[in-house]
């Protein structure tokens, strides 16, 4: 394989390097050198190309100058060829004088590579806090060999070491042994982290509007304790999300370290008290909505918290308060007490549900949101002209956890959410049942785009009639985050006038392909989604809905259009309009 290139007019003073470069001089000339490269082939090639720098030698050098360089240009392309494990490249250099420049070409025959032999890494103590770097080498035996990759395995170490603060780590030994002969080599490296250094006295600059001891359960280590730069880490993302902050600095003091301790300084500047925010949004399910709130972010030093929504809509009219008072740990548990009011009006039902509740919540050891709920919840609802009221004690617990690699529009993530609930006659409700609900969503990055799944399902297990259930613990299918194609709530069974009036149980399930169109901020999806809400697993119908949709990262957050066919509906097209992050 040949390479040439003709490099463009350079002043007589500017060092020329190999292929692809930009070069800045003060002045042009006419004429450049003609330099080729034969036999090699990617990573070998480009690596040869990017350590390469030829001569400095002018356009009508003669050929006894040129030959001067050989040496130099020879060495480059060893140890271009060495560090990717080619030991038995072999070169043949060919200066050429000429007119308007000279030539150089490079003739290589790589050889077989140098192969990774036997890798031996001794720790000397401590062994156990590097097991996930050991686990996860950058080189493995039987690889090509590459001295970056080598390098890498010293550097992950070292940075391991420095994370769980062995800041007097150093290596008795590392080495590449070659054996050229046989053609690999060994990876010797000796270890020996030093004796661990561990945290100091922690200092937190006083906040008026917060105690100090109830920020200082925030934090989750204490003097004496082994040091690690990951508690700092997750002490900073506590402060910051706990809404109290409006500036966290975590701050470990290494230059005053004494007595192998390390001092930590802790700063932070707090949040305005109160809050207001007013806001309007649209769905296709709720149509247009505005949004008032209100927050008061520490009622007193110990960070009770109280916060309060009114939203309307054609279709949705809410209000919520909730008053929160942080636990032991106030990142990661809470007790909560709760109100709200919704009402709903559509054209096969309305209803109106009031609710007063206490949460508690944590989060497990797995990193799951765990919450544990007792509700009193008063119904009015009107199905098939019917007046209807009813009053349940509803407890229960669910679960909740997100991952994913971007807050807004993740390539790869997954949410899953699954709750647990019912009432019982014999504890004051007007009816007994249980019902199980589970929801999800998968994001997988395919090709250019991404891959996204959805599931929903629900079943309810009843002891009276199921007349006795009120509106809003029906399961209804439909609308902008269910089957799309179909009004909201429009899907599930139907009386003997033909009105929806909602299921026991439900199933649905969504398939998205989306990719960009347009920079990063514009994509285009296809998507195909099926369910229904359905009273007997023996009568279930499925419903099909198809089409197409726009989705915009707006500064505010996604915002998606999409045009959905319900395809058992006589492939009617509908609108549907959502807005809000991708899990």
């Amino acid at each position: 394989m040949s390479h040439k290139h003709k490099f463009g007019s350079l002043n007589r003073r500017c060092t020329l390097p190999l292929l692809y470069a930009t070069f800045a001089c003060s002045s042009l000339l006419a004429q450049s050198p003609d330099v080729s490269l034969r036999g090699a082939e990617g990573a070998l090639e480009q690596n040869i190309r990017s350590h390469l720098v030829t001569p400095n030698a002018d356009c009508d050098s003669t050929q006894r100058r040129l030959e001067r360089f050989e040496p130099q240009v020879r060495q480059t392309v060893t140890r271009a060829a060495r560090a990717l494990g080619y030991y038995y490249l072999t070169q043949n250099l060919t200066f050429t004088a000429g007119d308007p420049c000279w030539a150089l070409r490079i003739d290589v025959e790589p050889g077989d590579p140098i192969t990774v032999g036997e890798i031996d890494i001794t720790i000397q103590n401590d062994e156990e806090l590097f097991e996930d770097t050991l686990d996860d080498l950058p080189v493995s035996t039987g690889d090509q060999l590459n001295h970056a990759a080598y390098e890498n395995v010293k550097s992950a170490l070292s940075s391991q070491a420095v994370e769980y603060g062995f800041f007097n780590a150093r290596f008795n030994t590392s080495e590449l042994r070659l054996d050229l002969q046989d053609g690999t080599a060994g990876i010797a490296i000796d270890f020996a982290p030093g004796e661990r250094y561990r945290f100091g006295d922690i200092s937190i600059v006083p906040v008026e509007a917060l105690a100090d001891d109830f920020i200082r359960r925030f934090i989750e280590f204490e003097p004496g304790m082994p040091y690690s730069t990951n508690e700092l880490i997750n002490l900073r993302n506590d402060l910051n999300n706990s809404q109290y902050f409006s500036e966290v600095t975590v701050t470990p003091s290494l230059t005053q370290a004494s007595n192998q301790r390390i001092p930590v300084n802790v700063t932070l500047q707090a949040r305005p008290r109160k809050a207001y925010s007013a806001g309007v949004g649209m769905t296709t399910d709720i149509g247009p909505r505005v949004r008032f709130s209100y927050a008061d972010r520490y009622i007193n030093r110990r960070g009770h918290r109280f916060e309060s929504g009114l939203a309307a809509s054609p279709i949705q009219q809410t209000f919520d308060m909730s008053y929160t008072i942080p636990m032991s740990n106030p990142a990661t548990e809470s007790l909560g007490f709760a109100g709200g009011y919704i009402s709903e009006d559509l054209e096969e039902f309305e209803y109106q549900t009031s609710k007063l509740g206490v949460t508690y919540s944590q989060v497990n050891d797995h990193d799951w949101r765990q919450n544990y709920f007792v509700n009193y919840q008063h119904d009015e609802y009107q199905l098939n002209d019917d007046d209807n009221v009813s009053d349940l004690f509803v407890s229960g617990s669910n679960l909740s956890r997100t991952v994913a690699d971007d807050a807004i529009v993740p390539r790869n993530g997954w949410r899953l959410f699954g709750q647990l609930s019912g009432a019982s006659e014999m504890l004051l409700s007007s009816t007994s049942f249980a019902q199980l609900y589970l929801s999800g969503r998968y994001v997988q990055g395919l090709g250019p785009g991404r891959l996204l799944l959805d599931f929903e399902a629900g079943a309810s297990f009843l002891e009276d009639e199921f007349a006795e259930l009120p509106v809003s613990l029906r399961y209804f299918a439909g609308g902008d985050q269910s089957v799309r194609g179909y009004r909201y709530q429009s899907l599930g069974p139907e009386n003997e006038n033909g009105d929806v009036i909602g299921g026991k149980h439900l199933m649905v399930a969504g398939l998205e392909y989306d990719f960009p169109v347009y920079g990063d901020n514009w994509r285009l999806a296809v998507f195909l989604d099926a369910g229904n809400a359905f009273t007997d697993y023996s009568d279930y119908e499925l419903k099909k809905g198809a089409g197409i949709g726009l989705r915009w990262v707006s500064p505010i957050g996604p915002i998606r259009i999409d045009l959905a066919s319900a395809l058992d509906d006589d492939s009617q097209l509908r609108l549907h309009i959502t807005m809000g992050p991708d899990l």
